[in-house]
C-alpha cells in the first residue's frame, strides 16, 4: 500500500492510493508465476517487499519512508521456469476478516522495484533434498484452514491477530525448518523498513495447517525421532534429534548424520523406508474438528498441541499443568513437564508464542524448574514459576501484555467507585462549610 502526498505551491495536498488487482485464494489452487527471480529449480526462497510507505513531493524535493514490509515465499518448479507464490493477506479488501492465502501481483511489484531485499534461499532441512522440501512447503500451504484473524499491522503479542509475515514464518516452521535456521534479516537491504517485518515473532501455529506431533520414539545413543502428522493422521515428516554434529542409528540399523543443531529431517517416504514411525498416532480432537475458512476466524488461531504421555491433546483455555521440567531437547524444540497426572511434552517455540513471551519461556523451561503452564479462559497466558526459579523470574524482564477484559472492567469499576467516593466527600465537606 502506497500513500503519496503532493503539496503544490504549499497550498493543498492530496493522498493517492495505488490500486492493484489482488484477491484471496480460497479454492486450494496454486498461484503460479514465471520465475523472474532466476532462482534454481526446486528452490524455496524468502522475499521481502515494501507494504506500507509514504512519499512526499515538495517542489523539487522528494522524500519517502517505509513503515512495514511484507514477506512471502517463492517455490520454484522442477524445471525452474515457474514459481509458486506462498503468501497470505486479509479476506476483505478493507483489511478485516481472516488471514487467508492470497494472490498479490508480486511480478508487478518486483518490476516497480518495491523489493526490499534479494531472495533469501531457505536451505532444505538437513536430510531432505530440494524436491521433497518444495513439495512439503506447498502441501503445508495448501492445508491451511484460514481460522486465524488478520491484523493489518501486527504488534507482536499485544494485538490479537496475525499478519502476512506471521504466515510466511509459520509455513517454514510447519515445514520442519528449525527456528534458528530462519534468516533474522536481509543481508543487503535495498529499502529500510521503519518497523521491520511485524508478525515474524508471532508465527501462525502448526494447528492451523492441521499438523501435530506424534509420540516420540527413543533411538539408540540418546537420539529421539519425532513424527509430525497431517490432520488425517498421515506422516508429514520425521525429525530426528540428538547431539550437534553427531549421528543417530535408526530402526533399520542404518545411521544418519545430524547437523549443527543436532537435527535430521526425513520425508514421509524415506521415513517409512527407514522404519519410522513405528506406530500410528491418531489426530487429536481439536484438529479433527478444525474449521476451514470460517466466517468468524479465531483471534489467536488454532490451539497448540501438547503430548500427554505421548498422546496429542490441545493446550485449551482453562488448562493448568503444574510439574517439574525433567528433560529438554533443543534439537527437537521440546521439553517434558512431569506432573502428578502425566508427563507433558511441550513444544518450546509454539509455547513461547502462545504464552506471548518466548524469551521468558526459554529461560524458565529448564531442567529442574517447577512450573505451572496453562491458559486462562480467554487464552491469556498462564506461566508461573515455583521454588527457586520464582525468585529469578520475579526480577527478570518480561513482555508487557494488554490487560484482559476482566481486568479492564475491574479497574474501570474501581476507578469509577473511587471518583464517586471522592465526589461525595467533596460535596459533604462543601455542604458542612456552609
Amino acid at each position: 500500500m502506497k500513500f503519496r502526498l503532493r503539496i503544490p505551491n504549499l497550498v493543498s495536498s492530496t493522498v493517492d492510493t495505488r490500486l492493484q488487482q489482488y484477491h484471496p485464494v480460497l479454492d486450494g489452487s496454486d498461484v503460479v508465476v514465471r520465475n523472474r527471480w532466476n532462482l534454481p529449480p526446486n528452490t524455496v526462497a524468502l522475499i521481502g517487499r515494501r507494504a506500507v510507505f509514504v512519499a512526499l513531493d515538495l517542489l523539487r524535493w522528494h522524500w519517502e519512508q517505509d513503515f512495514g514490509g511484507h514477506l512471502f515465499l517463492v517455490v520454484t518448479s522442477a524445471d525452474g521456469r515457474d514459481a509458486s507464490i506462498v503468501e497470505a493477506g486479509p479476506l476483505h479488501a478493507n483489511g478485516t476478516g481472516a488471514l487467508v492465502p492470497y494472490a498479490y501481483p508480486e511480478e508487478a511489484f518486483d518490476e516497480d522495484r518495491l523489493i526490499d531485499f534479494a531472495p533469501e534461499v531457505i536451505a532444505p532441512p538437513h536430510g531432505m533434498d530440494g524436491p521433497a522440501f518444495c513439495a512439503l512447503v506447498r502441501s503445508v500451504h495448501l492445508a491451511y484452514d484460514g481460522d486465524q484473524r488478520y491484523r493489518a499491522i501486527e504488534i507482536p503479542f499485544l494485538r490479537v491477530g496475525r499478519d502476512s509475515n506471521s504466515y510466511a514464518i509459520g509455513v517454514l516452521l510447519a515445514a520442519c525448518i528449525d527456528p534458528r535456521a530462519i534468516p533474522r534479516g536481509p543481508r543487503e537491504a535495498l529499502h529500510r523498513e521503519l518497523l521491520g517485518y511485524p508478525g515474524t515473532e508471532d508465527p501462525v501455529h502448526r494447528g492451523n495447517f492441521g499438523i501435530y506431533p506424534g509420540a516420540p520414539l527413543p533411538l539408540e545413543d540418546g537420539a529421539t525421532a519425532l513424527a509430525y502428522h497431517t490432520a488425517d493422521g498421515d506422516v508429514l515428516a520425521v525429525v530426528i534429534g540428538g547431539e550437534p554434529d553427531d549421528s543417530a542409528r535408526l530402526p533399520d540399523d542404518t545411521t544418519v548424520a545430524l547437523d549443527r543443531f543436532g537435527r535430521c529431517v526425513l520425508s514421509s517416504a524415506e521415513a517409512q523406508q527407514r522404519g519410522l514411525p513405528q506406530r500410528r498416532t491418531e489426530p487429536p480432537a481439536h484438529l479433527r474438528a478444525r474449521r476451514r475458512f470460517p466466517p468468524d476466524p479465531a483471534p489467536q488461531g488454532a490451539c497448540i498441541t501438547l503430548l500427554r504421555d505421548g498422546v496429542p491433546v490441545a493446550l485449551a483455555p482453562g488448562d493448568r499443568h503444574r510439574g517439574t521440567i525433567v528433560r529438554r531437547h533443543d534439537a527437537l524444540g521440546t521439553a517434558v513437564l512431569q506432573a502428578d497426572d502425566a508427563a507433558w511434552t511441550l513444544p518450546l517455540n509454539e509455547l513461547g508464542v502462545e504464552l506471548r513471551d518466548p524469551k521468558r519461556v526459554d529461560a524458565l523451561v529448564r531442567v529442574g524448574n517447577e512450573l505451572t503452564v496453562g491458559l486462562h479462559r480467554d487464552r491469556h497466558p498462564k506461566l508461573d514459576a515455583h521454588g527457586p526459579a520464582a525468585a529469578g523470574d520475579l526480577f527478570s524482564g518480561r513482555r508487557v501484555h494488554l490487560p484482559r477484559q476482566v481486568h479492564v472492567a475491574g479497574a474501570a469499576a474501581i476507578g469509577a467507585a473511587t471518583l464517586a467516593a471522592a465526589g461525595l466527600t467533596w460535596w459533604a465537606l462543601r455542604r458542612r462549610a456552609r
